[in-house]
């Protein structure tokens, strides 16, 4: 009788682990910033869309532009969306990650964000991201609108970034995450779409807007994967819902001009 209780558990357990072990065949785990991406994500035209292909979708949220990579790159998730392009260029060449971009699906124009509007910036204190493959782009947007002359981006340093202003505006690097903080306090700030979207919302982020990127400037926001993993079914279908005109139009209502639809493999 013990054999016989034995051999039930065994296959009991045996049962279990066979079924866990297909439904995380079935799963597929993205890992994404807050806003526009989680929210893209969890969207009902894409997560239908993965249930009809016999899958779940998983969202990890991530608050920061580090860990998304490194946990990619560890196969501890299997996509991720959060990056544009030359953030996930700069990534793999800086830590060798063997990652792949496996569709472009949005971007958001970067825009100086502020409570009130002015156009006479001298000796105002502007506020960007600290990391090298966003602040080029933060630079070329004070150059483009007369607040900065000339700027220098090699050997980035945070703490003293290199630039020109003949209307002595100061430019201070700080992290992506307090820059929304320096508006509320009055001041100005460079801020990524994702952020100010997170911080305040579309409305709200549209309000504070004093100017940005034209759209056809603006970095897309990609859905990267393992480049093993770059034909694979699961990637197929995250990227097949994604193209959807059903996203487009959700992209659309609810981002208004903050997010841009922008798909492409």
């Amino acid at each position: 009788m013990k054999k016989i209780w034995v051999g039930l558990l065994s296959l009991v357990l045996v049962l279990c682990l066979s079924a866990c072990g297909g439904n995380n065949e079935k799963k597929i785990v993205v890992g994404a910033s807050p806003s526009p991406h989680a929210e893209i994500l969890n969207s009902a035209a894409v997560q239908d869309y993965i249930k009809e292909k016999g899958y779940t979708l998983e969202v990890k949220v991530y608050q920061d532009y580090v860990t998304p990579n490194k946990a990619l790159d560890d196969g501890g998730i299997d996509a991720n969306y959060f990056q544009h392009i030359s953030y996930l260029t700069k990534e793999i060449e800086e830590k060798g990650y063997k990652l792949s971009v496996a569709c472009e699906v949005h971007n958001e124009p970067l825009n100086l964000y502020g409570i009130e509007k002015k156009s006479d910036f001298s000796n105002e204190t502007i506020y960007i991201i600290n990391d090298a493959s966003n602040v080029e782009r933060a630079y070329a947007l004070l150059k483009a609108n007369g607040i900065i002359d000339s700027y220098n981006v090699e050997n980035f340093n945070a703490q003293h970034p290199e630039y020109t202003s003949s209307i002595n505006a100061k430019i201070q690097c700080i992290d992506a995450g307090l820059l929304h903080q320096k508006v509320s306090e009055g001041g100005y700030a460079v801020i990524p779409g994702n952020y100010a979207l997170t911080a305040w919302g579309a409305n709200k982020a549209s309000e504070y807007k004093v100017f940005g990127e034209a759209v056809d400037v603006a970095y897309p926001n990609i859905i990267a994967c393992r480049t093993a993993d770059l034909d694979s079914e699961k990637i197929k279908v995250l990227v097949e819902a994604l193209s959807q005109e059903a996203v487009k139009k959700y992209i659309e209502e609810t981002y208004g001009p903050t997010v841009n639809y922008v798909f492409k493999k």
